[in-house]
């Protein structure tokens, strides 16, 4: 079974950009032909991508650090 995705019933949010960068995402979509809105979703999801990949290592530093720590 094939779903499409119907864009109406997707989660909404209103985002204020700093002056310029509606046209640097407008730009970057053009020349990747593709929705500024797609540009925007795959960037927001590099970060919280990145934010999680980072949390894990300071998770496992400070892990590691403890252990170190204990051991006489």
């Amino acid at each position: 079974m094939n779903k499409q995705f119907d864009s109406r019933l997707a989660d909404k949010f209103v985002v204020r950009l700093p002056d310029g960068m509606r046209d640097e995402i407008d730009a970057r979509a053009t020349a990747d032909d593709r929705s500024m809105n797609s540009v925007f979703v795959q960037a927001m999801r590099q970060y919280l991508d990145n934010q999680q990949r980072q949390e894990l290592l300071l998770g496992a530093l400070a892990a590691a650090a403890v252990k170190k720590v204990d051991q006489p």
